[in-house]
């Protein structure tokens, strides 16, 4: 259990790239930086991430998750300090700082976090507890984006980056110590018999040599590509958007915890029901649900 809430806290910190809505509006208002500007340190933050992950996750099925996650909070950490150094005539420490190196600790923390958690339940339990580690992940913007907010009114733009560079270190490295796989040769707490329904239902368990040579990897890779893609983007700009809706600052970063009650509720009730109706009706059902609600959304805007 404690590798379970360690993974769910190191993923609360980790969700800083949530809250980047607030950061960038900051940078527009104080700083004066163009939309594209003040998104760049963030976008160069989402690609690496997306390949750091990957190497987190290699790293740690080879020297163990604590390593990984705590070489994970000192790239986060260091790299929100050196984004403290940034001004407004300067954007390269922002990104060498936020979009570099705690894109990298992104990476290792995310790809170091949820699996050790995964590998000490049976895989009938495994959508559940995965949903719930990395529902930290979404859950993150919840008390990040006031918190940023309220930070950014009383000390500006860089204090804020080195305050909470300091605090994501420090965190993350004391829950990287809880983090672990487990023996060799363990086997989870009702993990169902050979030959059992259960175990007949849970399927073959692929390795990733095995998983790269089927094409639904491939497909489900698109599907979370073209996924993320939208939201990520729409991530980036949500504090601007709820200021367009309403002037009223704090509102605005309600706004933002809002979406991600919902990001993180969402993770949670898919692993829930991954584990109950099996992944691929899963997928089907949120598919499905993300087409309805667009042709509800679509006619909207063009309203």
């Amino acid at each position: 259990m404690d590798c379970y809430f360690s993974g769910t806290a190191i993923n609360l910190c980790l969700g800083v790239l949530y809250a980047w809505s607030v950061i960038g509006r900051a940078l527009t208002k104080q700083w004066h930086w163009s939309a594209f500007k003040a998104n760049t340190p963030y976008m160069v933050a989402c690609g690496v991430f997306a390949i750091t992950m990957v190497i987190g996750g290699r790293m740690q099925d080879r020297i163990g998750p604590r390593i990984v996650a705590s070489l994970g909070g000192v790239f986060a950490g260091a790299g929100l300090i050196i984004s403290g150094l940034a001004n407004p005539d300067s954007m390269l420490p922002m990104i060498i700082g936020f979009g570099i190196l705690a894109g990298t600790g992104m990476g290792f923390g995310y790809g170091a976090a949820t699996p050790p958690a995964q590998k000490w339940f049976p895989p009938y339990k495994r959508g559940l507890v995965t949903g719930l580690v990395v529902s930290g992940y979404g859950c993150a913007s919840v008390y990040l984006s006031p918190l940023t907010s309220k930070l950014l009114g009383l000390y500006g733009i860089n204090k804020t980056y080195m305050i909470l560079g300091i605090f994501f270190l420090v965190t993350i490295v004391l829950f990287s110590q809880n983090l672990k796989n487990p023996p060799p040769g363990y086997i989870p707490a009702g993990m169902p018999a050979i030959g059992s329904a259960k175990h007949i239902a849970a399927g073959h368990q692929y390795d990733w040599h095995e998983m790269m040579k089927t094409p639904q990897f491939y497909l489900l890779w698109l599907m979370f590509g073209f996924g993320s893609f939208a939201g990520l983007m729409m991530i980036s700009s949500l504090a601007k958007i709820g200021v367009l809706q309403n002037p009223n600052t704090i509102l605005a970063s309600i706004f933002v915890a809002v979406l991600a009650a919902g990001n993180a509720g969402g993770r949670v009730a898919a692993g829930f029901l991954s584990d109950k109706l099996g992944r691929m009706r899963t997928i089907l059902l949120s598919s499905g649900y993300l087409l309805t609600a667009g042709r509800h959304i679509l006619p909207m805007q063009g309203a």
